[in-house]
């Protein structure tokens, strides 16, 4: 699928079952050469194949661009695509728990089952917006304590600009991409393919921002950004956050939980903020989880049995 065919389809999406990060089109468009992911329609149907590794292979849960199918029509147009590949083992990935629990009914209509497993690592971290936006109560302490040093650093010397495809100007564009090229100097030359391929994604992504929705925001230091955060919706109840940078004098001085707290406040229409997965990273994980997320979303590989 090309760019122009996701623009088409971005409003046709049931969104009902959807709150993994997997399922932003953003992300399918963003990640489809690293991940290998094979994206078509058909029957109404947007089928996802994904070919990376021994868990993330095979089929992702439909997802319907038809607000009349009901899930069982969804799943019978998924059975018959899948079982195209009948003299081959058949695989699926990035089922959520709800997800697993509806196909695996359906199957048992069918006489199959799936042999599912799970990787933590891929799990992804929804909070409430309420949470990330008020800090409310002793367990944020820690986290107002981070915005608190940062307001009485720069009292008088920050400000915050939120932008969508409708309110952008040059000017944000500009300083997005001044933020996303100084953040990538940062790695002082330790820049390896997932870097340099995030920092390409940024840059196309703040061009592009009508294509998939995306709004986001800049914050500014004396005038000068140094901190963005960019997001796309899942439904109407989820957000994605795709990109969330803060260059590194600013990160010291708290500019992570500051612009973090920022955005959220402007999310005000969404239940949850999806952070996406920690993939296994130690200090990513503990960083994840002091934000006390609401749900922890895991994800299921399996093999049709």
């Amino acid at each position: 699928m090309h760019l122009k065919d996701f623009e088409q389809i971005k409003d046709k999406i049931n969104t009902q079952y959807l709150f993994g990060s997997d399922s932003s089109l953003a992300n399918l468009y963003l990640l489809k050469d690293v991940l290998n992911i094979l994206c078509y329609q058909k029957n109404d149907i947007l089928f996802r194949q994904y070919d990376f590794t021994d868990n993330i292979k095979g089929f992702a849960f439909p997802i319907s661009l038809n607000p009349d199918f009901t899930i069982e029509e969804v799943f019978e147009h998924f059975f018959k695509e899948i079982n195209k590949n009948s003299d081959e083992n058949i695989h699926f990935c990035y089922f959520t728990e709800e997800q697993k629990a509806l196909f695996d009914k359906f199957l048992q209509k069918k006489g199959h089952s799936v042999e599912w497993n799970s990787k933590r690592e891929d799990s992804d971290y929804l909070y409430l917006q309420s949470d990330l936006a008020d800090l409310p109560g002793s367990e944020y302490q820690k986290k107002r304590n981070h915005v608190s040093k940062f307001i009485k650093k720069h009292e008088k010397e920050y400000s915050f600009t939120y932008f969508d495809a409708s309110t952008i100007t040059p000017k944000i564009k500009e300083d997005f991409v001044k933020v996303t090229k100084k953040w990538l100097c940062e790695f002082s030359g330790n820049i390896d393919n997932t870097v340099a391929n995030e920092s390409k994604s940024m840059e196309f992504a703040v061009n592009h921002l009508s294509s998939f929705d995306f709004f986001g925001g800049i914050l500014y230091i004396k005038e000068k950004p140094r901190a963005i955060t960019l997001a796309s919706k899942i439904s109407e109840k989820v957000i994605d956050i795709h990109f969330e940078k803060c260059l590194s004098e600013a990160a010291k001085d708290g500019g992570y939980a500051m612009i973090n707290n920022l955005f959220a406040k402007e999310c005000k229409k969404f239940k949850y903020i999806n952070r996406e997965e920690d993939l296994g990273i130690e200090g990513l994980r503990k960083a994840k989880l002091s934000y006390k997320p609401e749900i922890i979303l895991d994800k299921y590989y399996g093999k049709l049995i």
